[in-house]
């Protein structure tokens, strides 16, 4: 019973501790953002930053709904001249007697992360040459030793380096890239409305995820070891590409703080605090 527990609480804790926490913290860097750049003066901004990221982000949320059975009743991949600052959605509905159709309620809410974390892992690889097979390496070298957490920790914090110094010196494809995590950056988030929306899902994935771990116990120790290595691969790899994520939203944040700075030494009209939707 013992091993049973500790292997479920491992597995929830690596599949859905990193990009709940971390969504949370990009949700914060865009509250900031839209906040220091305000409404007015600041509308450009706000929707250079959604241009690219809130149809990735709406993208993601569709996806979820269409693999989960939700019917999509409307949707909007971008729409910048909403006059109620709504650039995106996707209104969806189910039927809560089928379970697959409400554990979409919890796919739904990291539908933004799966395909906002696909779009960085891409700006990886195009812009980004060589950084990412070594790091992935090391990740399997790391499971194949049965290192701990530190050592994961490491090396996930050992990507954000990598991509400024490591593989092919090509100084332009990574300042592209940079300039297209920059416009990504801010839509890889989870707000807490979804997270809410997403409890009965969670249970539910719980529910699941404890009967998998059940029969996983039926074989040899082997296979259960091997099932926490991915688990614990699948963690680092989020955890990487959303520290390089929080990295550029961190780097958003600073640029409309000092947009707001500019604005008030000018006495730029600031507006009314800014209430876009995605």
């Amino acid at each position: 019973m013992g091993t049973f527990l500790s292997s479920f609480i491992e597995m929830i804790f690596l599949s859905c501790l990193p990009p709940v926490l971390f969504g949370l913290a990009v949700w914060g860097c865009r509250q900031l953002y839209c906040w220091f750049v305000g409404d007015d003066s600041g509308r450009p901004l706000i929707l250079a930053a959604s241009a690219l990221s809130t149809p990735v982000r709406e993208l993601g949320h569709a996806m979820m709904a269409i693999l989960s059975f939700h019917r999509i009743e409307d949707m909007c991949l971008l729409n910048l001249h909403d006059p109620d600052g709504e650039l995106g959605f996707v209104e969806h509905s189910y039927t809560p007697r089928n379970p697959l159709a409400v554990l979409g309620n919890f796919l739904y809410a990291l539908g933004p992360v799966v395909t906002g974390l696909g779009a960085i892992l891409l700006i990886f690889l195009i812009c980004f040459n060589g950084v990412l097979p070594p790091f992935f390496g090391e990740v399997a070298a790391l499971g194949e030793q049965g290192a701990g957490f530190k050592e994961y920790a490491l090396t996930a914090l050992s990507l954000i380096p990598d991509m400024f110094g490591a593989g092919e010196a090509n100084v332009w494809g990574r300042i592209i890239g940079c300039v297209l995590l920059l416009a990504v950056c801010l839509g890889v988030h989870i707000t807490p409305a979804e997270l809410t929306d997403a409890l009965s899902g969670f249970l539910i994935f719980s529910l699941l995820l404890a009967f998998s771990v059940g029969v996983l116990m039926l074989f040899d120790d082997r296979v259960m070891r091997i099932a926490l290595s991915g688990f614990r691969t699948y963690a680092t790899a989020v955890t990487a590409l959303f520290l390089v994520t929080l990295l550029f939203a961190a780097a958003m944040v600073a640029l409309g703080f000092l947009f707001g700075v500019v604005r008030t030494l000018f006495n730029i009209d600031k507006g009314t605090p800014p209430d876009f939707e995605e």
